[in-house]
């Protein structure tokens, strides 16, 4: 769960992990979300969320009637409206430095508590960076 004190940039983050969720529950055929994924320099967080090609009614509907994961399925439609950062600029192509580092911060964040209630659903493997964000956990160490 998000902290109150979440930056726009981390709750990005946080909300492109529930989607990765939410397509690989709705979608078996595509790989489950891992941990060591980054957004790098120019990556967009809209465009990666674009680029999941996620109906959510849809993906509801397939992930119940195929009685796929329909528990998490639940708990990952809930956790969206709080993930979504009030600022536009969370979603920006230039993050910055910091920006980036909150982003993948958030993003491994929301992967844990995930991994936390239902391992299943993600594949949790970091090796060690020395360019991990000052002030987030260590790469490697899960929260």
């Amino acid at each position: 769960m998000p902290d109150q004190n979440e930056s726009g940039h981390r709750l990005a983050g946080r909300l492109y992990a529930t989607m990765r969720v939410l397509t690989f529950l709705a979608k078996p055929s595509v790989a489950k979300p891992v941990a060591d994924e980054e957004l790098k320099g120019q990556d967009s967080p809209s465009e990666r969320v674009r680029a999941l090609e996620l109906d959510l009614f849809k993906d509801l509907v397939a992930t119940v009637q195929k009685g796929r994961h329909a528990r998490a399925a639940g708990e990952v439609f809930r956790a969206i409206p709080a993930l979504v950062p009030r600022q536009s600029v969370a979603f920006e192509k230039n993050l910055g430095v910091h920006g980036l580092a909150e982003f993948n911060a958030g993003y491994r964040a929301q992967l844990a508590d995930f991994k936390e209630a239902f391992p299943e659903l993600v594949e949790w493997r970091l090796a060690f960076s020395a360019t991990a964000c000052p002030g987030s956990p260590r790469r490697g160490a899960p929260r």
